[in-house]
């Protein structure tokens, strides 16, 4: 079962992420690729600025969505995922999305 946090707004999801996972401000800013500056400012409420692209990163190391980041869900889990984080093909892909390959069948497989 997934854990459920309470209703929060982005400064607060990524602290609670962070302390849950034991991530300092700077090793955060310096995995995904921001100064550590504007990663406090944002977190403390001095700017709103942090860009899309940051907040997909934060999202990705912490494997929550970007809804939960945002505050839309109170359940951190993903459902939406890159192609290469599947280890699939572009055109695996497709066939499961256009329902070309049975899912049932590739949930059978073991995972890799």
């Amino acid at each position: 079962m997934e854990q459920t946090y309470l209703p929060g707004k982005i400064r607060d999801r990524i602290q609670d992420l962070m302390k849950a996972n034991k991530v300092t401000q700077a090793e955060l800013a310096a995995r995904i690729g921001c100064s550590e500056s504007m990663l406090s400012r944002f977190i403390s409420g001095k700017t709103d600025k942090l860009g899309d692209e940051n907040i997909i990163r934060i999202a990705r190391m912490f494997n929550v969505s970007t809804d939960f980041l945002l505050g839309e869900v109170d359940v951190p889990g993903r459902m939406n995922y890159d192609i290469s984080e599947l280890g699939l093909s572009v055109q695996a892909a497709r066939n499961l999305y256009t329902q070309k390959v049975n899912p049932q069948v590739v949930k059978a497989f073991p995972p890799v």
